[in-house]
């Protein structure tokens, strides 16, 4: 997924002030028919005991942070997924005030839409959705996010484990 990570550094340029509307993120009948998955929403006291544990050179990504929602679905064959399922994601974004599509790009067997809020004229939000045949990624963030500590902590070999950081 080339564009996804060109797309998704362009769109998390941005900084994104704590104040952005929650999105809910809904994919559960997609889960069901996943054969991997990854799924993260790290918000209020978990967020803050998982961001208590991050490496001292790696505080400045954390910005201001007040919640994170990763959902990684990886399927056994294309077509398991449509573009249809995620209408309940794009219809929260097209229909609350704030929101506008910022990037589009669709090419044979993948796509990414990054959506950002706005709220006074500033960034208020971050919707990332990329999809390609046998996958897919959504990314919703509400907090801030300084670009160059984001491409300090991809760049590291830092393994991180959440369940750890959260005390289970």
């Amino acid at each position: 997924m080339k564009t996804l990570l060109t797309a998704a550094t362009l769109g998390l340029a941005l900084l994104i002030p704590a104040c952005a509307q929650t999105l809910d993120i809904n994919l559960d009948a997609l889960a069901a028919k996943a054969k991997q998955k990854v799924e993260v929403t790290l918000e209020g006291s978990l967020l803050t005991q998982a961001l208590d544990k991050v490496p001292g050179n790696v505080k400045g990504f954390t910005g201001n942070l007040s919640r994170l929602v990763v959902r990684h679905y990886e399927f056994d064959k294309p077509g398991q997924y449509a573009d249809a399922d995620l209408d309940g994601i794009r219809k929260q974004v097209s229909n609350a005030s704030g929101w506008s599509r910022v990037i589009s790009n669709k090419e044979e067997h993948e796509s990414i839409d990054i959506y950002m809020l706005t709220q006074g004229g500033k960034p208020g939000g971050f919707l990332l959705v990329a999809g390609e045949e046998k996958q897919l990624t959504v990314v919703h963030v509400v907090g801030s996010i300084d670009l160059a500590s984001l491409q300090e902590v991809v760049a590291s070999t830092i393994q991180y484990d959440l369940t750890k950081a959260a005390g289970q």
